[in-house]
């Protein structure tokens, strides 16, 4: 999204990818919240509140691009082969290491691999959609993944499932947050720039 103009294309592609984000760091805040042993209601109530609070900020960003040029069309999309080939052999990594993790009676294993296989494939969103926040993302997903082994390797077992979990979900959300608060300056800018 460094392109010289922001345009409407450009909003549509940040609330796209804001509300993959917010939907999957539920899934992973709600993976972490079935994994709490005691006081689950406390972190469900709070995972409830932050994916509403976050998917209405998204459509309300969503709504302040109304006023900025379309952009280009459907063939500047982000969302082509490449992506599709991205997450192809993301599924087909999560479903492999899985299996394999299986055979070796390590399951408790799986979480941190899945949310290393999912980081992994951020890194390659970068060229796709332009923006090196994905290499961050990419690697704050797969540090948090190696957090959960390195605890987990350590006899603490509920970090296999807390770290990927909660870890997961603030890092997804922490991207999403700033991901909307620096699209909100562009289209104030792209706003100011057009006035």
């Amino acid at each position: 999204m460094n392109d010289e103009r922001f345009t409407r294309s450009h909003v549509i592609t940040l609330v796209i990818t804001s509300l993959i984000g917010v939907g999957f760091g539920a899934g992973w805040w709600f993976s972490g919240v079935a994994s709490v042993s005691g006081g689950s209601t406390a972190w469900a109530v709070a995972g409830v509140v932050i994916t509403l609070g976050l998917t209405g900020w998204v459509f309300r960003f969503g709504r302040s691009g109304g006023g900025l040029p379309p952009g280009g069309g459907r063939s500047d999309s982000p969302f082509g082969t490449g992506y599709g080939i991205a997450v192809l052999v993301m599924l087909v990594g999560i479903f492999a290491g899985s299996r394999v993790l299986a055979s070796f009676d390590l399951t408790e294993a799986t979480p941190a691999w899945v949310l290393f296989v999912v980081g992994a494939h951020f890194a390659l969103f970068a060229k796709l959609f332009g923006s090196t926040r994905y290499v961050l993302l990419a690697a704050l997903l797969c540090g948090t993944a190696a957090l959960a082994v390195l605890l987990g390797a350590t006899d603490l077992e509920w970090a296999w499932r807390l770290v990927p979990g909660f870890g997961g979900a603030v890092v997804l959300w922490g991207t999403v947050v700033a991901g909307l608060r620096d699209g909100r300056q562009q289209v104030a800018r792209a706003a100011a720039d057009a006035g």
